[in-house]
């Protein structure tokens, strides 16, 4: 999926290039990821629903335009929808994109707080946080630093 538009979001207008899962906002690159009602940008999740001229991200609604394309998408479920996570348990944190380990930020028996950041991960040679989707106690670290990890694979369990 190859395509150029320009985007403008509450009056600001960006200039947007989509080339598979790589997206570039005025040069700026992106990883992202969509699945339901779920946009991921660069292992970051966000709930979204699309409307005529508008878009609801977190519960917060902004006006768009997108020059040359109309924008229609069904509304997601409206149950809530989580933060992504594997199958493999509620507890496992998991990676949102291909990329290397950069840093590994906690420690077996380590306590964590939900949204602290657990591990950093390397992709399209930017920095991306990875965090923590709940409050509770380091279980296992499955990766070390220098990895490389898929998109879905476990990274850190927290009990």
């Amino acid at each position: 999926m190859d395509r150029q538009f320009d985007l403008t979001v509450d009056g600001r207008s960006y200039q947007i290039e989509m080339h598979g899962n790589s997206l570039m906002v005025d040069g700026q690159p992106f990883v992202i990821g969509i699945e339901g009602g779920t946009l991921t940008v660069d292992g970051i999740a966000y709930q979204v629903e699309l409307g005529e001229s508008e878009a609801v991200v977190d519960g917060k609604t902004y006006r768009i335009e997108a020059g040359g394309m109309s924008i229609r998408a069904p509304a997601p479920p409206k149950k809530a929808v989580a933060k992504a996570r594997s199958s493999t348990g509620a507890g496992t944190v998991t990676a949102m994109m291909p990329g290397a380990i950069l840093r590994v930020l906690v420690a077996e028996e380590d306590s964590v707080q939900e949204g602290q950041v657990v591990v950093i991960l390397e992709a399209m040679k930017m920095e991306n946080e990875i965090h923590a989707h709940r409050s509770g106690k380091i279980q296992r670290v499955l990766v070390a630093v220098g990895d490389s990890v898929e998109n879905g694979q476990p990274l850190v369990e927290i009990e």
